[in-house]
């Protein structure tokens, strides 16, 4: 098999994977550990990898620039994953990484 049917294989196979993470998040969210916040992140961080998702992160981002900031400022302390996702999705890049 070619590396391209694996990879929009992998691209529509993370959107029900990061949503299943995401809502599992949500679910534990209002428990005393922050366990909640940290599945949110990762399940949106995963289901970004699809085009859609993508897209859609990065209007929701332009649509809320205090937030947009403060992800921003928070970027160089996050895990390699999520910098990553952090810079795909900022709204001042040209480009995607």
């Amino acid at each position: 098999m070619t590396r391209q049917p694996i990879k929009k294989l992998l691209r529509w196979a993370a959107l029900p994977v990061g949503g299943l993470v995401f809502i599992v998040g949500a679910i534990t969210f209002p428990l005393p550990l922050p366990t909640g916040l940290i599945l949110m992140v990762v399940g949106i961080a995963i289901a970004c990898i699809n085009p859609l998702v993508l897209r859609w992160v990065k209007r929701k981002r332009k649509n809320f620039p205090e937030t947009n900031e403060k992800l921003r400022k928070a970027e160089p302390h996050l895990p390699a994953f999520l910098r990553r996702f952090l810079r795909r999705t900022d709204t001042r890049n040209k480009r995607d990484v």
